[in-house]
């Protein structure tokens, strides 16, 4: 099922907001909410090394195909110059510079040491440490700016999305990628099943290492109760994005989420 929401121009970011987390603090991993990037950098530095066979498993091979007709529906386009928020290992990373070619650029960013020496096994080599909501670019540097999977690990929507905005030149494109909450409470209950309980099991017991489980069981609660996609809308054009849509896949379990700036 493939659904597409037009949004309006949007508003005028405001000087004075409060923070939009995209789901409630999750006590039962970490302690204090400032706490949670130490525990989210642990656990994938740790984890890294099966994220392409967790991808493969999750998708049942169709990754590489969604991924590469999102970023060419979305407008990428060979010689743009592209940002890879929260690259992880490299999948969205790898999809954007087949299809930038030679005469484009693609850096990858990620807070996670380990998941940027998987992604280094890739053919990206532009690589860079760091966080989406402080991004070590100067202002209009990109085309187009992806992230994939990874919208629930910031500790601010709007934050991030007026950062995001800030390193796209005018008329710059901005993608989200996510495995979200099902509308179909049939598809809950067997993505829930699927990714939380059997892949965790099937990981922790294949790989003998017990943070497989932990990280599958963190990946569905923050999916669960990710904020729902009006509000990642709201955010977006609160940020000073327009053009905002989504568009949803399997009842809503994967959306991808567009916007563009402004080009004055």
């Amino acid at each position: 099922m493939n659904r597409s929401t037009e949004q309006p121009s949007p508003q005028r970011p405001n000087q004075a907001v409060e923070p939009i987390a995209p789901h409630p603090p999750l006590h039962q991993y970490y302690d204090e909410l400032d706490a949670r990037q130490g525990f989210l950098n642990e656990l994938f530095n740790r984890t890294a090394y099966q994220y392409r066979n967790i991808d493969k498993a999750t998708g049942f091979g169709s990754g590489l195909w969604y991924r590469k007709k999102a970023l060419e529906s979305a407008g990428l386009k060979p010689g743009m110059r592209v940002l890879d928020v929260a690259c992880g290992p490299g999948l969205v990373t790898q999809c954007a510079l087949s299809l930038v070619g030679p005469s484009g650029s693609v850096v990858g960013l990620d807070p996670s040491i380990g998941m940027l020496r998987e992604a280094q096994k890739g053919p990206c080599r532009n690589l860079v440490r760091g966080v989406g909501e402080r991004l070590p670019f100067p202002d209009g540097h990109f085309d187009f700016l992806s992230m994939g999977y990874a919208l629930r690990h910031v500790p601010d929507l709007r934050g991030a999305f007026a950062e995001y905005r800030r390193v796209l030149k005018p008329g710059g494109i901005v993608m989200l990628l996510e495995i979200s909450r099902p509308r179909s409470a049939f598809v809950l209950l067997l993505s829930r099943f699927y990714i939380k309980t059997l892949l965790g099991a099937a990981f922790a017991t294949g790989t003998g290492n017990q943070d497989m489980k932990k990280l599958m069981a963190y990946w569905w609660e923050t999916t669960e109760q990710c904020v729902p996609p009006e509000t990642i809308i709201d955010a977006l054009k609160g940020s000073g994005f327009g053009a905002c849509t989504v568009k949803e896949w399997f009842s809503g379990l994967l959306r991808d989420y567009r916007a563009v700036k402004d080009s004055v």
